[in-house]
């Protein structure tokens, strides 16, 4: 049994590599549209991997890694929101009551 573990440790790590969820790499912060899903996936938190037993063992459970992304993508749009006032694209109203009322959605 200890030969086939690490295989299948192997296998597994294999398998989630390969089914994680693709993100536009180009997106950048003078994007006029907020993409969760680049951000993620340039922060190396793509959904996808939330399963994995490689994420599991790091977050140790308990919605650590939800946790973890809620907070990265509210920072992440706060940071955006920021870009587009400075491009002139946004009123600081606007980017007041844009980072207010965000609510990140995990369900892609």
């Amino acid at each position: 049994m200890t030969r086939g573990s690490p295989l299948l440790l192997v296998l597994v790590l294999l398998a989630a590599c390969a089914t994680t969820s693709s993100y536009d790499r180009d997106w950048t912060w003078d994007s006029p549209i907020f993409d969760e899903k680049a951000v993620l996936g340039q922060a190396g938190l793509l959904p996808a991997q939330q399963d994995t037993m490689y994420t599991s063992i790091w977050t140790m459970g308990g919605g650590a890694l939800e946790r973890r992304q809620i907070a990265q993508l509210k920072t992440q749009h706060e940071l955006w929101v920021r870009r587009q006032v400075e491009l002139g694209k946004m009123s600081v109203q606007e980017a007041h009551t844009r980072i207010a009322d965000y609510t990140p959605k995990l369900d892609f």
